[in-house]
């Protein structure tokens, strides 16, 4: 089943939240690894309660057998996110930076994904944008994203 329909019935938060985790995860496989330490950041990162813990896990899983590519998923996302919340756009971006540096392996494949997902959003994709991105979100800076 496809993931989008399998949650189509939540809250907005709750989409919103689904679409962070499988952009993660999509970005994270990227590179070829979806390591433990990546798999730790979006735990931790991801709001929940410890009843929470497990749903967030088997989404993780869900995300990691869906074929379609982070595109697919971040027109999606586009798409259900209005003009209004551009921001929450940005925000999405800088915990994918955060998301794929968690493993201390920040690949070109990483960096040209997210680049990627920035130009579906509609986000300015110059280094100066990146850096005033990770600042904004204070997860520190964004080294080499061009």
């Amino acid at each position: 089943m496809d993931l989008w329909e399998k949650y189509r019935n939540q809250t907005d938060q709750t989409i919103c939240i689904i679409g962070v985790i499988i952009l993660g995860v999509k970005l994270c496989e990227a590179d070829g690894h979806f390591s433990e330490y990546e798999r730790d950041e979006m735990l931790k990162t991801i709001p929940h309660t410890k009843e929470m813990k497990n749903k967030i896990k088997e989404i993780i899983l869900e995300a990691e057998s869906d074929s379609n590519p982070i595109d697919h998923h971040a027109e999606l996302i586009k798409k259900f996110i209005d003009e209004d919340h551009h921001e929450f756009l940005e925000f999405i971006i800088a915990v994918l930076i955060k998301f794929a540096k968690s493993d201390h392996r920040y690949s070109d494949v990483e960096k040209e994904t997210i680049k990627r997902v920035a130009k579906i959003f509609g986000i300015y994709d110059d280094r100066n944008f990146f850096e005033r991105l990770a600042n904004k979100f204070t997860m520190g800076t964004v080294e080499n994203v061009r």
